[in-house]
């Protein structure tokens, strides 16, 4: 068997591709690394999980003794920065799809989204009072009230998706989701706060390669143009495409759209 030409980095954090390993089962070529979990007693996870992506990524490289293409889904596209930085030579060019430079703008996007698409709920009143005090004081105690009140309503996952992706994009995503190690909620938690004590002052990457940049169109957690302004402080020679799509462009486009945008 052929050695992985892609690497890919998905998103979350603590979010396993087991989406994209269902969508394309033969797809040999690209390297569906699971991120590790982060351990219970760990002092900087986000710092564990930057090292052991680059990790990975020089054991790919070498697997086919040739630069490899970088893949990263939202979230990951911090860990494509790190790889990027620390061994340009390792890597062919990078895909970033619908990257989310500051993590928790993102999530309160889709969360003022999802109050919008039910202020009629019952449990709306909750979301819009925790919206109201992050805004009053903003922080990461607040930020996950926030993102428990968003939990308690319906089908937030469909909001994930572009209209043309159908019911069962969403479907397949929720019920897939529930898989064991599908997502682990400390994890996630304890890598989010980490990355969130960081300074990310964007900054000019020493990878002169190739870069594509993929927005989808109808994505409830991307600014476009502040996000565009802000990848091309790290990224000046990157393209950048509108994609018909939601949050997760390679589940609702083929691998080859994702790799080479028109």
């Amino acid at each position: 068997m052929a050695a992985p030409s892609v690497f890919y980095l998905h998103g979350g954090p603590a979010l396993g591709p087991v989406f994209e390993r269902a969508r394309f089962p033969d797809a040999a070529h690209v390297h569906w690394w699971h991120q590790p979990l982060a351990k219970p007693c760990a002092t900087h996870p986000y710092q564990d999980l930057l090292a052991a992506a680059l990790a990975e990524l020089r054991c790919v490289a070498a697997q086919g003794g040739a630069p490899v293409t970088v893949m990263a889904s939202s979230f990951g596209a911090h860990l494509a920065v790190h790889l990027a930085r620390h061994a340009p030579e390792l890597i062919k060019d990078v895909v970033l799809l619908a990257p989310t430079y500051n993590p928790e703008d993102a999530a309160l996007r889709l969360a003022r989204r999802a109050f919008r698409v039910h202020t009629d709920h019952a449990h709306a009143g909750k979301l819009a009072t925790a919206l109201a005090m992050y805004e009053d004081d903003p922080g990461r105690p607040r930020f996950w009230d926030v993102f428990g009140a968003l939990s308690l309503l319906p089908d937030v996952t469909e909001l994930y998706f572009g209209p043309s992706a159908g019911p069962d994009a969403a479907r397949s995503f929720a019920e897939l989701i529930q898989q064991p190690g599908a997502f682990d909620g400390p994890t996630s938690v304890a890598t989010s706060d980490d990355f969130s004590a960081q300074d990310h002052t964007p900054a000019r990457s020493p990878y002169t390669g190739p870069v594509s940049v993929l927005f989808g169109a109808y994505d409830p957690m991307i600014a476009a143009d502040k996000d565009r302004e802000l990848w091309a402080q790290v990224f000046p020679q990157a393209g950048f495409f509108q994609v018909e799509t939601g949050h997760f462009p390679l589940l609702e486009l083929t691998l080859e759209q994702c790799l080479a945008p028109a």
